[in-house]
């Protein structure tokens, strides 16, 4: 499933049930608080083929995320959880 949020200019999302239930779970995160990271203040980083962001979600829950940025522009979260103390120091620290 491809979700579409242009209300805040996010980028599209592709979902499927297998990373939906994983996220929801295991980490209990829902896939429209992995969305919101997007709208709000993140960091992001690349680490081998992933890429990685510290972000909040609207009602102020720090997740951390490890998701893929296709070529096309869809974002695919692989993983999402919440942030540990570590993350987020780095994350009040960088975040704009």
């Amino acid at each position: 499933m491809v979700s579409r949020n242009r209300a805040h200019a996010l980028p599209e999302f592709e979902w499927d049930e297998n990373n939906e239930d994983k996220l929801l779970n295991i980490h209990s995160v829902s896939v429209w608080e992995a969305e919101q990271c997007f709208a709000n203040p993140h960091t992001k980083r690349r680490h081998r083929d992933a890429l990685l962001m510290l972000g909040k979600t609207d009602d102020d829950r720090m997740l951390f995320l490890v998701y893929e940025q296709k070529t096309n522009g869809v974002v695919r979260v692989y993983s999402a959880r919440e942030m540990t103390e570590k993350e987020r120091r780095t994350y009040r620290r960088r975040a704009r």
